[in-house]
């Protein structure tokens, strides 16, 4: 049988669930940019938080748009020190 420890502070009550999110990133110079991905939020920033550490670049899958032109979907490298925000797209209230 294999498990997992969590940390006791983290809850997880739906584990694995992929959410719509925004990664914003700068470089100080230029208008902040913004990344659409799917991914499970937790992971995302733990994956931002490991290349951080590490000294290496943040690879993802995203969905971009150059201005003007079509949205278009790929890989994306950013240094994980320019990232600003990790967010869930916002959804409508009920």
């Amino acid at each position: 049988v294999q498990t997992c420890a969590l940390p006791i502070y983290q809850l997880i009550t739906q584990p694995r669930q992929e959410v719509d999110m925004e990664i914003t990133v700068t470089d100080g110079d230029v208008m902040p940019y913004t990344y659409h991905l799917r991914d499970v939020f937790s992971e995302t920033v733990g994956r931002i938080s490991s290349c951080k550490q590490k000294g290496i670049m943040f690879r993802f899958r995203a969905i971009y748009d150059p201005i003007g032109r079509t949205p278009k979907t790929g890989m994306v490298t950013v240094d994980p020190k320019l990232i600003i925000s990790v967010r869930e797209e916002p959804k409508v209230a009920d």
